[in-house]
């Protein structure tokens, strides 16, 4: 079945917005489909960052809701592993978080996890989003070589 090159894109920009398939399948397939490699790449993270966008924004909104409705009472200070939680997590968190995501979570749970820790929606979009530059550029360099090697 041949497919447009409009067709081939928004297949791969629906596979790449997906949770499970993201942009290490949807580079692939788009390249299979006929797409050049760059068009390929900029729609898989296209599709991956929409949805992404989308709940960084939604949790944004709730976190502002839960504060305003939850947090007037008094907090008690942090336990010893918290404490060394937000240590860690100040010191490594967003960016391994967004270096590690394509491949092991998905964007979209470490997205919520990230936002869960307390990061701030322009960081942690822009982590992310650096993250999945580098994933799509080495995954569309290999997808780009395996199909030279194979002859396709």
């Amino acid at each position: 079945m041949e497919f447009t090159a409009a067709q081939a894109a928004l297949i791969v920009f629906l596979m790449a917005a997906t949770p499970t398939l993201e942009i290490w399948m949807a580079i692939p397939a788009g390249l299979a489909l006929g797409l050049d490699p760059l068009t390929a790449a900029a729609v898989s993270l296209a599709g991956n960052f929409a949805p992404m966008a989308g709940l960084t924004l939604g949790f944004e909104r709730l976190r502002s809701w839960y504060r305003s409705r939850f947090e007037k009472r008094e907090k008690r200070p942090p336990g010893r592993s918290r404490r060394r939680f937000d240590r860690l997590w100040e010191r490594y968190g967003m960016p391994a978080a967004a270096l590690t995501a394509p491949v092991t979570l998905g964007t979209h749970m470490v997205i919520v996890i990230v936002m869960s820790a307390g990061t701030a929606a322009r960081p942690a979009l822009a982590w992310m989003t650096l993250g999945l530059l580098a994933w799509a550029a080495l995954i569309t360099s290999a997808a780009v070589l395996g199909m030279t090697y194979l002859g396709f």
